[in-house]
């Protein structure tokens, strides 16, 4: 099964998360900026888990040094931009406050929602 998850397509979150482990490698010494833009460009270029693969075979794995990983098949989790929260928290007291000022209920309802769209979008 292993041999398998190597040859199936990979997205795009794969390759941002193959991206990130070579920043932390950059970072850490192990690569140079010119190996970095070419390695990130075989990256943007892979199409299955293989591909990548071969680009990471003369660097260490960084899980053992509490360093990110990619794997193939395990979606990395998705890091909310700081933007983004604070557009949903503004979001909401806006309608709070609106529905006080106003004294109008039914901007409750559409208090309410948006929060429940907001929560599933963030999942």
């Amino acid at each position: 099964m292993r041999a398998r998850e190597r040859k199936l397509r990979i997205g795009d979150a794969e390759r941002e998360a193959a991206i990130a482990l070579l920043g932390e490698h950059l970072t850490s010494g192990r690569l140079d900026l010119v190996e970095y833009d070419e390695r990130c460009a075989e990256v943007v270029a892979a199409r299955s888990g293989a591909d990548l693969d071969a680009l990471f075979s003369d660097l260490p794995d960084t899980a053992k040094t509490g360093g990110a990983t990619w794997a193939p098949g395990r979606r990395p989790a998705r890091a909310r931009p700081r933007t983004e929260v604070l557009l949903g928290v503004g979001g909401a007291v806006l309608l709070l406050v609106l529905t006080v000022v106003t004294r109008d209920l039914w901007l409750l309802g559409l208090l309410a929602i948006f929060l429940i769209a907001w929560a599933v979008r963030r999942r």
